[in-house]
Formats: structure tokens, sequence, C-alpha cells
């Protein structure tokens, strides 16, 4: 099996996974909409006689309790789907610098065999600078997250 579907399984496991933490995210976000707006209505509820005050305030702790909870799940899959970003991030810049790479070795390969033109020159340079600036970010990102990842253990 080639790195590069490899890198492309990777690619698309993450965006799987990033799928399933939006929508989590999402049903963490009707969930905290929903036990404010609980929240707001029961004590207009107490105040016209239509619940009793000490269910009232029995009813909002419970409330308080599951709006926390889903408060600090919301934080929590926020944090996993930044990583998840910065992950996807660095394998798509690898992936860019590998496609870059085929491009310049076609490249160089016509210009050596036709002799090279200015244009197939420039392109030469602009594949070549844009290979050391995506290598360097597709690095950083690398090592960042395994720094992270060894900080952790």
């Amino acid at each position: 099996m080639s790195s590069v579907s490899q890198l492309q399984q990777a690619i698309a496991a993450l965006r799987l996974s990033l799928a399933e933490i939006r929508h989590k995210e999402e049903q963490l976000d009707a969930s905290i909409a929903q036990f404010r707006t609980q929240l707001r209505r029961l004590p207009r509820q107490t105040i016209y006689g239509r619940a009793p005050l000490d269910m009232a305030l029995s009813a909002m702790g419970e409330i308080e309790e599951r709006l926390q909870d889903a408060e600090d799940n919301h934080r929590r899959v926020l944090s996993i789907k930044k990583a998840a970003l910065d992950e996807l991030a660095a394998l798509e810049s690898v992936q860019q610098v590998d496609q870059a790479r085929k491009e310049l070795a076609q490249l160089k390969q016509q210009a050596g065999h036709n002799g090279a033109s200015g244009e197939s020159a420039a392109e030469i340079r602009r594949l070549e600078q844009f290979i050391a600036e995506h290598s360097k970010r597709a690095e950083l990102a690398i090592t960042a997250s395994f720094e992270e990842r060894r900080g952790q253990r």
C-alpha cells in the first residue's frame, strides 16, 4: 500500500470524524438552547401559579446541572474538533506537497527533454517555493501535534 493512499485514507477518516464531531456539536447546541429556554420559562410558570415553587426550584436545579454538563461537553467537543482540524490541515499540507513534488518532477523531466522555457522555469521556481513553504508548515504542524501528544503522557 502506498503512502499516498495511506495519507488519503487518514484524511478521509479525519473528515468522517469531523462530521461526527460536528453532529455532536449541533446536538449539544440544541440541548443547551433547550435548557436555557426551560430556565427562562420556569420562573414565569411559578409566578402565575402553574408550577409550585418547590417543584420549580428542584426542576431549575436539575436543568442547571444538565446545562452545565452540556456546556462542559460542548467545550470538550470543541477541543477535540480543533485538534482534528489541526491534524487535517497538516495532512492536507503534506498531500499538497506530495502533489507539488510530482508536478515538479514531471516538469523537470519535460524541461530536460525539451529544454526549459521561461514559462516552465518560472513554474519550476514556483513549485520549489511552494514545496519549501508548505513542507515547513507541515513539519511545524506535525511536530506541534507530536509534542502535544507526548506532553500529555
